[in-house]
């Protein structure tokens, strides 16, 4: 390490300025007396990324004839398949609704990862974490700049706040920041990147890392409107599918053009992939699984010295983020300790589901629609067992206004439970229709196509299409109905624009509220 008045620089060096210390402190001040200010009578969150979308078990596999100047820490050894927590969070200090452009993150905490580590409290611990973000770059050029804004930003004084904002000065940070911060409709849709520099062995080697999603990765959208939607869309994906990720290394390779005391410069040298993050298909949205993932702690000093990370900002972590996480656990009466491996660890995960979608898919066009949804105190594979049931529809499906409800199913091909399979519906007026199912992903979503109606609505639409959706809420399950109607004309599109959310939209509402009574009773 060498102090900021050095003008030649050295790869993988470090340039210490003789304020971090006081910085460092000062935040640590501030980060303690928002958290206070905001859980003073409730559970305390972490003061950043405070918002989980969910976390995950993974195993994080080494590639396979790495070059020998690769083989460095976890890469290097005889172990090759690390089993892994894996965190999804949004950036902001408080929990806001995921529609809103934020900094996306990913933490992931190896386990079973010999060797001693870096911090002193935690040097036999079996852990190593890689912190990375849904931005190629941080959005301060220093410590200082950072502590600026963070200081407004976690500042009770509302006026303070407005006014850094308002000092054109500090515009270039804000511009950053708010660049920084990205749309998302599902975490393992986007890439991630480390922002700050590590060694990779020894001390003239700096790399940053960088994680892709596959695109082979099966993304699951239920929907992008509701405040919490990243971990119904995260949940609804991992279901049955799984997803991975590649893992990569940056070097080093310009000590000026690609600073290590400046994560606001990208750094322009390849991508060396050097592992896969594979994350199975499970359920992890129940109460004490994320009660477990909010009091995991992630620091990228659980590291082996191998890794070490690099840089003002990762300095300036080192004091902070160790000292938060023990205010917050003693704050919250529990034990700081890094979770260990075990050979059950992935006894829990769900079968990967390969033939669940036929090709006919929703359109996005020429189309209406409208959603109904109901929480229901179960668990969601009594609530899938119960709404897919053939013989239960006609129980809860009831008359609403001038919609007739369901007095007969008949299946026609299938038990209602596969790809394919359909049924005739028929209705108190006498009316009929046909049902078939597109889409089956038992006890967490299913959806259905309608043709050959009987009644009025033949001259209005071909086809219309129906999606149940199951997710955990607190331990209960939320139903979620979206019905589409795709239209004909001009004057089909009249009527049914009047007709969906006057009288559907109470008809859908109506059948998941008698669902809802029969469950609990």
């Amino acid at each position: 390490m060498s102090t900021t008045t050095e003008t030649t620089k050295k790869l993988g060096h470090e340039y210490i300025q003789v304020d971090e210390d006081q910085i460092a402190y000062k935040l640590l001040q501030e980060f303690e007396a928002q958290v206070t200010r905001m859980y003073k009578d409730k559970k305390m969150l972490r003061q950043v990324h405070t918002k989980m979308h969910g976390c995950v078990k993974a195993v994080f596999s080494i590639v396979e004839d790495l070059p020998q100047e690769l083989k460095i820490g976890v890469f290097g050894g005889e172990k090759k398949n690390f089993n892994a927590w894996v965190r999804f969070s949004n950036g902001n200090t408080q929990p806001q609704k995921d529609k809103k452009k934020d900094i996306r993150g990913v933490a992931i905490k190896l386990l079973g990862v010999p060797g001693e580590k870096i911090l002193d409290d935690q040097l036999l611990a079996e852990t190593q974490d890689f912190l990375l973000m849904s931005s190629e770059t941080f959005f301060a050029k220093t410590i200082k700049e950072l502590s600026r804004l963070l200081n407004a930003m976690t500042s009770p004084n509302f006026f303070k706040s407005k006014l850094f904002f308002l000092n054109p000065l500090l515009w270039p940070i804000i511009f950053r920041a708010t660049k920084s911060k990205v749309a998302c409709k599902n975490p393992i849709d986007i890439p991630y990147w480390s922002t700050q520099p590590y060694q990779f062995g020894t001390i003239d080697r700096a790399v940053k890392y960088h994680l892709r999603p596959s695109p082979c990765n099966t993304v699951v959208v239920e929907n992008t409107t509701d405040d919490n939607y990243l971990r119904y869309n995260l949940a609804q994906t991992l279901h049955d599918n799984e997803a991975k990720f590649d893992f990569f290394i940056q070097f080093q390779t310009d000590a000026d053009a690609m600073p290590i005391e400046d994560p606001t410069v990208a750094w322009s040298s390849q991508y060396i992939k050097v592992a896969t993050l594979t994350i199975p298909p499970q359920v992890f949205d129940s109460n004490a699984q994320i009660e477990f993932g909010d009091n995991l702690s992630f620091n990228p000093w659980h590291s082996l010295p191998e890794h070490r990370p690099l840089g003002a900002f990762n300095r300036v972590r080192k004091k902070v983020y160790e000292a938060m996480s023990k205010f917050r656990h003693e704050f919250n009466h529990l034990p700081v300790a890094e979770p260990k491996d075990s050979e059950d660890f992935l006894n829990d995960i769900n079968p990967i589901n390969t033939k669940v979608t036929l090709d006919q898919q929703v359109p996005s066009k020429r189309i209406l629609y409208t959603t109904a949804e109901v929480i229901v105190n179960c668990d969601k594979k009594k609530a899938y067992e119960f709404v897919s049931s053939v013989n239960k529809l006609s129980s809860w499906l009831l008359k609403t206004g001038p919609i007739y409800g369901v007095i007969k199913v008949k299946t026609l091909r299938g038990h209602w439970e596969n790809v394919g399979d359909n049924r005739l519906v028929e209705r108190g007026d006498t009316a009929t229709l046909v049902e078939e199912l597109i889409s089956v992903h038992p006890y967490s979503n299913y959806a259905y196509q309608t043709t050959k109606f009987s009644d009025i609505f033949k001259h209005f639409t071909n086809k219309t299409y129906g999606h149940m959706w199951f997710d955990t809420v607190d331990d209960k399950t939320r139903l979620r109905w979206v019905y589409t109607f795709t239209y004909k004309n001009f004057l089909s599109r009249l009527f049914l624009s009047l007709f969906v959310p006057l009288f559907l939209k109470k008809y859908l509402q109506n059948g998941l509220n008698n669902a809802k009574e029969f469950l609990e009773d």
